[in-house]
């Protein structure tokens, strides 16, 4: 009995334990006068992500973007408000952010970063 509360508490800690991360790593004045988001693609190894990745906006909005290849860098204007996103690539676990407040005339630089999905126990590289 004892062996399957432990094998329980287990598999419970797995399917809660987070994939992948997403927050605000600073927050500058924009000198244009716009409102901006900079996202910071990151893979698995710790490397810029830069392909086969799209994301959703506020639940509905769903974007491709042009990531620049070294660096993993996106930019985009945004309406100053709460958004919320829902990043995704193939084999790789969905990141999903919590509403992200941001503020007029600002650029706000963001962090994404991947797990990869495990296939038959072993993770995927």
């Amino acid at each position: 009995m004892q062996k399957l509360v432990f094998f329980f508490l287990f598999c419970s800690s797995i399917m809660l334990a987070q994939r992948g991360t997403c927050k605000i790593t600073k927050t500058t004045p924009e000198a244009s006068g716009k409102t901006k988001i900079t996202f910071r693609f990151i893979g698995p190894s710790g490397k810029p992500a830069a392909s086969h990745l799209a994301f959703k906006m506020d639940g509905d909005t769903i974007i491709q973007p042009k990531i620049d290849k070294k660096t993993g860098l996106y930019v985009m204007n945004v309406t100053p408000g709460s958004h919320t996103f829902n990043f995704y690539v193939k084999f790789w676990y969905d990141v999903d952010s919590a509403p992200i407040t941001i503020k007029p005339k600002t650029n706000t630089f963001i962090a994404v970063k991947f797990e990869a999905k495990e296939i038959g126990g072993e993770a995927v590289k």
